[in-house]
């Protein structure tokens, strides 16, 4: 099976990945979860040499079964590893939702690659800020070498679920050769005598830079911790480590201009309703947040400011209640919604937080624009293709004015399979679609033929779906 049926919820409702792995009882999101023996710039895609590994790929690692997942188990076997993370990389912003959705998919499904390959696969997770399904899918091996280990000591700082990292490493220290990381997870496991002693000696050696110095004394005394002066944070260079020691001495670090991996750690009910938000935003644009979990939190407070992130949440909360309500016309409310919402990568996820409403509405009216995109973004696998796109070419006749006869003369033609659904094939695809992205419409053509020729002719056409109503405007 090349492209899968949609990914179906309880109800049979086409959801994305992160949706799905967000439903109660299929994958487990936490430490606690887990099974009973766990312890309290990238390359430019041209042409792609693609290979079969000769390294041992007979482990089988994924959160989503292939059955759901429908991605074949080799799928990650045919590219050198450096070259997929490579490429994973120059894919930093978000592109339409269903590559978007495909990526991820791909990386959180049940398929062969080793160790090495697992990596790749939870480095790309972390840095997309889905941390909590990095640190369960490395937590399906061993972790038993340095680079794996790692980023399973990244992902469990950055989701706080440190104590299985810090038991293995407090049993083998070959695994880490990051010093502060071993003091911290001695004390963690309460060895305080051990951590002191480690620390004092290996900070009389100069082993730690001075803010780590300064963090880890004050971790390991808090008294410490009302005299401690530390410089303006590299953000560049901010390790999790530091980033959780700063944050248990009191001198947290703002998220707001740090790399996605920090940002989950701002969805706690314990940081402000804002920096929840912000961080939902960042996360829900990149397709790593559910689209309930994003519409929670916009709805989760009561606020009386205005402007910027105010204006967003207004709007949204809004528009929630007029579409909960079958009484009232929501014309008005979905006008300001799009308004402030389009440009900011959120409308789909939001569309499909609302699906099960938004399709209510039935047939709508030419005249219903932005409804009828919503219903199209919130489901558009139910909505016949042709007629459609004929709708949203009329609505947004700039958008592929050139390619527009042609994208659908091609979508006719009956494309034989050619090309394998494997990952150097996602990827150029994938990469083919951020070009289109920044302006390049033949780039957009490309990559709809490439799709249809690895057989996902389905993909292709919610990939123009979406572009027609998603794609920026001069």
């Amino acid at each position: 099976m090349l492209w899968a049926k949609p990914l179906l919820a309880q109800t049979n409702t086409p959801i994305s990945a992160i949706d799905w792995l967000s439903q109660p009882g299929l994958s487990p999101l936490s430490e606690d979860n887990l099974i009973e023996s766990d312890p309290p710039l990238g390359a430019v895609i041209n042409e792609v040499t693609v290979i079969e590994l000769d390294t041992p790929v007979d482990k089988i690692y994924g959160l989503i079964p292939a059955k759901i997942s429908g991605i074949q188990q080799n799928f990650w076997t045919d590219l050198d590893p450096n070259t997929t993370q490579q490429i994973i990389r120059s894919l930093s912003k978000p592109g339409l939702p269903a590559t978007d959705d495909l990526l991820l998919r791909a990386l959180l499904a049940e398929s062969l690659g080793g160790d090495v390959i697992l990596g790749v696969r939870a480095k790309a997770l972390i840095e997309r800020g889905a941390v909590h399904a990095a640190y369960n899918l490395l937590g399906q091996s061993q972790v038993d070498n340095l680079e794996n280990f790692s980023l399973f000591a990244e992902a469990s700082l950055l989701t706080d679920n440190v104590e299985r990292m810090c038991s293995q490493l407090n049993s083998a220290r070959h695994f880490s050769n990051d010093e502060a990381l071993q003091v911290y997870c001695h004390a963690r496991a309460g060895s305080w005598g051990t951590a002191v002693l480690n620390y004092f000696t290996l900070d009389t050696l100069g082993a730690f830079p001075p803010a780590t110095s300064g963090l880890l004394a004050a971790y390991l005394d808090p008294e410490l911790a009302n005299n401690l002066i530390l410089h303006k944070v590299d953000r560049a260079m901010l390790t999790p480590l530091e980033f959780k020691l700063r944050a248990n001495v009191g001198q947290p670090v703002s998220t707001r201009s740090l790399p996605l991996k920090f940002v989950a750690s701002d969805l706690s009910k314990a940081n402000s309703w804002r920096q929840q938000i912000e961080a939902a935003e960042r996360l829900g644009a990149m397709g790593t947040l559910s689209a309930t979990q994003l519409l929670e939190k916009y709805k989760s407070g009561k606020t009386y400011g205005s402007g910027g992130i105010w204006d967003r949440v207004l709007n949204v909360q809004g528009l929630d209640r007029a579409l909960s309500d079958p009484i009232i016309d929501p014309s008005k409310e979905l006008q300001a919604f799009w308004t402030t919402m389009k440009d900011t990568k959120l409308a789909s996820p939001l569309a499909r937080a609302w699906a099960d409403e938004l399709i209510e509405f039935g047939q709508v009216p030419e005249e219903n624009e932005i409804l009828f995109k919503m219903q199209v973004l919130s489901r558009a696998n139910v909505f016949e293709f042709k007629p459609t796109m004929a709708r949203l070419h009329r609505y947004n006749p700039d958008v592929l004015a050139i390619a527009y006869e042609n994208l659908m003369l091609q979508l006719e033609q009956d494309v034989s399979t050619s090309k394998p659904f494997r990952s150097a094939n996602m990827l150029r695809g994938m990469r083919l679609i951020s070009d289109a992205l920044e302006g390049n419409e033949a780039a957009f053509f490309e990559a709809i033929v490439h799709y249809q020729a690895m057989g996902l002719t389905q993909l292709a056409k919610q990939l123009i779906i979406e572009f027609m109503i998603l794609a920026p405007t001069t």
